[in-house]
């Protein structure tokens, strides 16, 4: 079986909720590397305006973060926008 047919496979088996913080997860991710492009920011530049390390940050955008209000709230104010509206 290829990788992407047991990756599919797997994902079927995932609670609605779990997608759900995936795909959220997923899409603040993308926001923030969209930001940065548009501001011309590194994750270094992130790194050092929120107070965290880079390998700290590239975890964040790397795979499915679990963000906390607190994170998102930090990296909002260090980018200068917000990641999610309410």
């Amino acid at each position: 079986m290829k990788h992407n047919e047991l990756l599919h496979k797997q994902m079927e088996n995932i609670s609605p909720e779990v997608k759900m913080e995936m795909d959220l997860s997923a899409a603040i991710v993308r926001k923030i590397e969209s930001i940065l492009r548009s501001k011309g920011m590194s994750h270094r530049d992130l790194a050092a305006r929120i107070g965290c390390d880079e390998s700290q940050l590239t975890r964040w955008t790397r795979g499915f973060p679990n963000f906390t209000v607190n994170a998102i709230a930090r990296i909002s104010c260090a980018i200068g926008e917000p990641l999610i509206i309410v």
